[in-house]
């Protein structure tokens, strides 16, 4: 393997704890991409006949499968009733970040994290401005002092990364970064979709399992929500490339420290079943009002509460913010 820096204690842990740089890779699984298409085509096989007129309600005479939608099947009042969508400087600044990360790796580090910051703020405040609705118009609208403090912010955050994160031998690895995937089911009545952060591919290539997933988190841990998108991206990329990743981790920019999951057929599997399970729950609500009765809908409260418009008149999630509060 080529040479890596390893010269402090973070990047070590790094290099031989989430890359395994040097460590032997688990052998594919005969036959696992296969079993997941199966599970999921035969789950979705038995929603017939309703999901065909239900995939025509939807965007494209598709339904969409993302970790949002896999996200909100834990309540069917969250998945009836989401709240909009709001830029909050949190989750502006996490995209910043994020898009200053993958450009520093994509780049190999040839502009400091200022120059970085620059022209990501630069692109974002251009996409769309005409959009009063979009991050390039909130962007646009945020006071100077604001957009000072969070341009700091977000270098600090590149900064952060790239003391933990070596610069990796492209000789090496290929990086894949934001790049997205659709997979589509069903006779294309269903279509799963979403755009790993960053895919870090071998370029060996043989029968073992030489791609390592990663996902890049800005904000504070949610341990269960992390670990189900990460592998609900596991088993898109399973299903794409037709081999596994040999390990998918969550990287916590802020902390320096990533959470990882080792290839185990049985986790993929489990998350292919959720994703029968939800669009099933898609095609039980067909139809259904999303101010409908409590007693008409399998409720759960949780976290997601927070992000449902149902909530100011919803028992259940009343319940679970009184346990909290008190």
């Amino acid at each position: 393997m080529p040479p890596i820096d390893t010269s402090t204690p973070a990047r070590d842990r790094l290099v031989h704890g989430l890359l395994g740089w040097g460590q032997p890779r688990p052998q594919v699984p005969p036959g696992l991409a296969r079993d997941l298409l199966g599970i999921l085509e035969n789950g979705l096989a038995e929603l017939r006949p309703e999901l065909p007129d239900v995939a025509a309600q939807h965007r494209g005479g598709r339904v969409s499968i993302t970790k949002t939608t896999l996200d909100r099947f834990s309540c069917d009042g969250l998945q009836l009733a989401p709240a909009p969508f709001e830029h909050t400087p949190a989750n502006v600044r996490g995209v910043l970040a994020h898009e200053a990360i993958a450009a520093d790796l994509a780049g190999a580090r040839t502009l400091t994290s200022d120059e970085l910051v620059a022209a990501v703020w630069h692109d974002a405040a251009s996409r769309r401005p005409g959009d009063p609705r979009s991050r390039s118009a909130w962007i646009n609208r945020l006071p100077a002092a604001d957009a000072v403090v969070m341009r700091a912010e977000v270098g600090d955050l590149v900064e952060t990364f790239r003391e933990v994160w070596p610069p990796l031998p492209p000789e090496a690895v290929h990086l894949r970064i934001d790049r997205a995937v659709e997979i589509p089911l069903a006779g294309r009545r269903v279509v799963l979709r979403g755009a790993p952060d960053l895919v870090i591919e071998s370029r060996r290539d043989d029968d073992r399992a030489r791609s390592l997933l990663v996902d890049l988190k800005t904000g504070r841990p949610r341990a269960e929500h992390d670990r189900q998108e990460l592998r609900f991206y596991a088993l898109l990329l399973t299903l794409h490339e037709g081999r596994p990743p040999f390990r998918w981790a969550t990287f916590y920019v802020t902390e320096g420290r990533s959470e990882a999951e080792e290839l185990r057929p049985e986790v993929l599997e489990s998350i292919a079943r959720r994703v029968v399970d939800t669009v099933a729950q898609l095609v039980r609500l067909h139809g259904v009002a999303p101010d409908a009765p409590e007693d008409e809908l399998r409720l759960a409260a949780g976290m997601g509460c927070y992000s449902c418009l149902r909530r100011p008149g919803c028992s259940v999630a009343a319940a679970e913010l009184d346990a909290v509060s008190g």
